[in-house]
């Protein structure tokens, strides 16, 4: 009974947190993803570019948020102290010249913090990406 309701707690706190990562990129909110984002964070792009923390942090005060950054279809499988996200993102970005659109299926691995001794939980998302994220 008590890793079922470990499962729940880590299977929410993995939605939870990859909700609050698609808010926060949207919303352009730089202070929720510094409070979200692990100092190991990177970013892969779905045309393969990889971006450390600092670099998605500095694109995200320099340009704002984006216009949208929806995540459906999630799809949780819990471990103890872990939990594997998959999903659908419905993504668009304003450049100058024009909106860009896509969709793009990611896989979110989260660690629980509280479970590691490095204070971190990790996240994969988009085609090949990595992230880390704090709990």
């Amino acid at each position: 009974m008590v890793q079922s309701e470990q499962h729940t707690r880590i299977e929410q706190d993995a939605i939870e947190g990859t909700r609050a990562f698609a808010q926060a990129i949207v919303a352009g909110d730089v202070a929720a993803l510094e409070e979200l984002l692990a100092p190991a964070f990177t970013y892969t792009h779905k045309n393969a570019w990889v971006e450390p923390r600092e670099d998605v942090l500095q694109g995200v005060r320099d340009k704002g948020g984006r216009a949208r950054m929806d995540v459906e279809e999630l799809q949780v499988s819990a471990y103890p102290g872990a939990a594997i996200v998959t999903g659908l993102t419905h993504m668009r970005v304003d450049l100058p010249a024009g909106p860009l659109e896509f969709d793009s299926r990611f896989t979110a691995v989260w660690v629980d913090a509280r479970q590691r001794t490095s204070d971190e939980r990790v996240w994969s998302g988009g085609d090949c990406a990595e992230s880390r994220h704090r709990l």
